[in-house]
């Protein structure tokens, strides 16, 4: 073996060792120019597997391929600790509410690639009514409104009530109170 070849092999295993690095520091692969997270579920040897933010299929990478090595160097990849929590205003609904919503906000951060939406008290009031036009009034199909910081439903498997007090979020710097409705339930975007 030469010195440039010796050279060369020393430079890769001093790069895959900062990458592995790299990765044990962090929570999350992340593809910046779509916005999308992965969580790093393990490192085995050169194998990284991770799966979507959320919820979703395993699969493997290989860190020593050199596509994967050039879309980190390129910082098509990156690699984070925690998702930001920066809200948006959005509009969900239910596939069964025929193109009704309601107002939330909501981040990248999703469960079983659901959004998990923030909802003021007006729109609890108006998911009670999309519910009762689209004949949904069982007591697991509706928020009780207990006060202006708290609300009730029945959970649908135990039959329990569910409370959930009212929280602040920020938006655009503003202090917004928002209740959690995300609930392990599948929530779409508009």
């Amino acid at each position: 073996m030469d010195a440039q070849q010796l050279i060369k092999e020393t430079q890769e295993v001093l790069k895959i060792g900062e990458l592995r690095k790299k990765i044990k520091d962090n929570n999350f692969l992340y593809y910046p120019k779509y916005n999308i997270y992965n969580e790093i579920r393990e490192l085995d040897k050169n194998k990284l597997s991770i799966c979507p933010q959320g919820g979703g299929f395993v699969k493997s990478v290989d860190i020593t391929n050199e596509d994967f090595l050039k879309d980190v160097d390129d910082g098509i990849i990156t690699f984070v600790k925690n998702i930001p929590l920066e809200y948006s205003k959005v509009k969900v609904f239910h596939d069964h509410w025929n193109d009704q919503y309601i107002n939330a906000y909501t981040t990248v951060q999703r469960w079983n690639g659901w959004a998990m939406p923030m909802v003021n008290l007006s729109n609890i009031k108006r998911f009670n009514t999309i519910q009762k036009h689209n004949d949904c009034k069982e007591p697991t199909d509706l928020f009780k409104i207990i006060s202006e910081d708290k609300i009730s439903i029945i959970d649908f498997n135990d039959r329990e009530e569910t409370i959930i007090e009212s929280q602040l979020i920020k938006v655009n710097g503003k202090d917004v109170k928002v209740f959690d409705l995300s609930l392990g339930w599948t929530w779409s975007e508009y």
